[in-house]
């Protein structure tokens, strides 16, 4: 790969995903720290996100290939969700890469064919020295999941980091800094009404701000209240 922000596979990552893109709660300082610092390096990592469904591994996965590139790293990205009907030959020949990175990896786990890719895989990146990141979301403890112990033991090796979600006193704060690095226009008012009368889950809020804007554009309004309540069905 000539160009080290061409990818392997045909899937396209988000170009805005970057970790200054990224609002990092109080509670996630150290891990984007640390995640900043294994981009800058040159040793080989084995790292395990792991974090409840719609913390932003996923963003912060891409987050970490947008970083990789900008770095003239070599990396494949892969996303578990579209990776797993297309088999297990998706892992062949990918230890030449400076880094993997791959996506809801509990999407593989307990499926005697993929935990053998992917031990095959760790075993041929420790060889050539690629790194390896991962993600993973919340599921079972990895003892009643893993079939293949060989393949717990490699896993249970790596550097665990866990992403937390956003709390309840930084969704404000939050919000604010998404709007602003979308550039997505959105009064005080608007925001609190947004804030008090749906979920309290950041990856949705953040989904629903992103269907105003867009919504807004195409009807060349402002977000109103009124388009807030017609928008989400409030």
């Amino acid at each position: 790969m000539d160009n080290p922000k061409q990818l392997i596979f045909p899937f396209q990552l988000n170009q805005k995903a970057s970790f200054n893109n990224f609002f990092c709660s109080s509670d996630n300082r150290n891990l984007i720290t640390r995640l900043s610092d294994i981009v800058s390096s040159n040793d080989v990592h084995e790292i395990i996100i792991s974090g409840e469904k719609s913390a932003g591994k996923s963003f912060l996965i891409q987050a970490i290939c947008n970083e990789l590139g900008l770095k003239d790293k070599k990396f494949a990205f892969v996303p578990m969700n579209k990776v797993i009907n297309m088999g297990i030959e998706i892992f062949q020949d990918l230890a030449y890469l400076d880094a993997i990175c791959i996506d809801d990896l509990q999407l593989i786990l307990s499926s005697e064919d993929w935990e053998k890719a992917l031990f095959n895989l760790i075993n041929e990146c420790q060889q050539s020295c690629c790194s390896l990141i991962f993600s993973l979301g919340d599921t079972q403890s990895l003892d009643k999941v893993t079939k293949l112990p060989d393949l717990l033991s490699r896993i249970k090796r790596m550097e665990f980091m866990t992403l937390q979600a956003v709390q309840n006193d930084e969704l404000r704060q939050a919000l604010d800094f998404v709007s602003d690095k979308l550039e997505i226009k959105i009064e005080k008012a608007e925001l609190d009404f947004l804030l008090k009368h749906q979920t309290r889950k950041f990856s949705l809020l953040v989904k629903n701000l992103l269907s105003l804007d867009q919504q807004a554009a195409s009807l060349k309004r402002r977000i109103t209240i009124p388009l807030i309540k017609e928008t989400l069905k409030l």
